[in-house]
């Protein structure tokens, strides 16, 4: 040993120090035991929920289309794997909506504001942003929803010649679960579910007639916030 250089042993005291320092860094970024880590494994394959809330929708330049109410439904959840799942809902709310008399006066033509029946059938891919893990027991979300809404009949709906009948709706939502204890979990969800509103031709007649042909389409995309929370339990 005394025969080899001091220059020879420098890189293998360097390489020693630094295979030391890595580890001891590691050893200090080991993080929370597991009694008292925040982070707690989700292992449910399904999740069941009944679902209440309100929309408040837009209802169209004119307020023709369905806007604000309550919503009532029901939700299934598959986890697939990693942060990835699939959710179904069935929702039924009980919107407002202007009923419309293109043929009467200009002060006349609102002929009341009566609720509409419109029942909401949608599937949508989620991604929770803590994984497969919860955190102090929340796991926030966010994804992205398609589906059906199907409108009731309305009494009187004849006088405006405006029917919702059945639309396609997407649009994004962003939300939490909260997994207090066990199998049951609390979730709170907002989204904006789009659908399009189409304008019979009676529309743009009249003098002067409700919409502009010049200026508006016959087509208007509208948008309907919707906030929904609902109470449910973790199967696995």
């Amino acid at each position: 040993m005394s025969n080899i250089p001091c220059r020879k042993l420098q890189p293998i005291i360097v390489a020693l120090a630094i295979g030391a320092s890595t580890a001891s860094s590691a050893r200090a970024q080991v993080g929370h035991p597991p009694g008292s880590s925040p982070y707690r494994d989700m292992r449910a394959k399904f999740l069941i929920s009944f679902v209440g809330g309100h929309s408040w929708g837009s209802g169209g330049k004119l307020k023709a289309g369905p806007a604000s109410g309550p919503i009532f439904g029901g939700r299934l959840d598959l986890h697939l794997a990693g942060p990835g799942s699939v959710q179904a809902g069935l929702n039924w709310g009980t919107l407002d909506r202007r009923l419309l008399d293109p043929n009467a006066d200009p002060d006349d033509r609102v002929a009341g504001v009566p609720r509409q029946a419109v029942i909401m059938a949608d599937a949508g891919l989620i991604l929770t942003l803590t994984g497969q893990k919860t955190w102090y027991g929340f796991a926030p979300y966010a994804g992205l929803s398609m589906g059906l809404a199907l409108g009731g009949t309305v009494e009187g709906d004849t006088l405006s010649t405006f029917n919702f009948n059945t639309k396609f709706m997407v649009g994004p939502q962003l939300g939490f679960r909260w997994h207090p204890i066990g199998q049951l979990f609390l979730r709170v969800e907002g989204r904006d579910m789009v659908w399009r509103l189409t304008y019979p031709d009676e529309f743009f007649n009249g003098d002067p007639p409700l919409l502009d042909p010049q200026v508006n389409k016959t087509t208007e995309w509208t948008h309907n916030l919707m906030l929904l929370v609902s109470f449910g339990f973790t199967f696995k």
